[in-house]
C-alpha cells in the first residue's frame, strides 16, 4: 500500500481502513504490531497469559481506527493510548475479585519480554490469513447479537448506547461483550 513512491502515513491507512479497506488494516496492523507487543510486555498478571494482553491491545487499534479524527492527533499517538486503555482495562478486570479463580490456578511460566516480529511479506500474508480466521470466527462463533454487539463497542459507542440501540439492558450489553472475549479467546 502506497501512494506514490513513498509507503502510505499511519492516518493514511487509518482512513482506508476506517472506509472498509482490509489491506490497508492489515498493514496498519503489522506496523503497530511491536508498539502492541511491548505494551504487552509490561503486563504480567496471574490468569492472562501474554498473547491475551496482545488481544487486548489489537481491540483497542481496531477501536482506534474506528474513532480516529485526524483534526485531533497522529494516528500513532492515538493508537498507543486506546491500546494502552485497553490493555488497563483487561488488567482491572483479571485482578477483580471475579477472576480470582483464575488467578490461584495460572501457570507460573510467564514471559518477560515479546520478540519484535521481522516485518516482511510472509508476515503480512499471515497476518492477513490470521484477520481472515478472527474474522471467520466471529461469524462462526458469535451470535448475531454478540456481532452487533462487538461492532458497536468497536466503533466507540458506550454500553448504555449500545443498550438503547439494541433495545436491551447494558448490563445485557457488557454479558455480551465477556461472551465474546471468552470465546474468541478460547477458539
Amino acid at each position: 500500500m502506497t501512494t506514490g513512491k513513498r509507503p502510505a502515513s499511519d492516518e493514511q491507512l487509518a482512513a482506508l481502513a476506517k472506509a472498509g479497506d482490509d489491506s490497508a488494516l492489515s498493514l496498519l496492523i503489522l506496523r503497530m504490531t511491536p508498539m502492541i507487543r511491548r505494551k504487552a510486555g509490561q503486563y504480567h498478571l496471574p490468569g492472562m497469559d501474554a498473547e491475551d494482553v496482545v488481544q487486548e491491545g489489537l481491540l483497542g487499534l481496531l477501536k482506534a481506527v474506528r474513532l480516529y479524527d485526524e483534526a485531533i492527533s497522529s494516528f500513532a499517538t492515538y493508537a498507543s493510548l486506546c491500546v494502552s486503555s485497553h490493555m488497563a482495562s483487561a488488567a482491572k478486570a483479571a485482578l477483580s475479585q471475579k477472576s480470582r479463580p483464575l488467578r490461584d490456578y495460572a501457570p507460573l511460566d510467564q514471559h518477560d519480554s515479546f520478540p519484535e516480529p521481522a516485518v516482511g511479506p510472509e508476515d503480512q500474508a499471515i497476518l492477513s490469513e490470521q484477520m481472515e480466521d478472527l474474522y471467520g470466527k466471529i461469524a462462526t462463533l458469535l451470535s448475531s447479537f454478540e456481532q452487533e454487539t462487538l461492532r458497536l463497542y468497536l466503533s466507540g459507542l458506550s454500553y448504555q448506547r449500545i443498550a438503547q440501540l439494541q433495545h436491551t439492558s447494558a448490563k445485557a450489553v457488557d454479558n455480551a461483550l465477556q461472551r465474546v472475549r471468552r470465546k474468541l479467546r478460547s477458539a
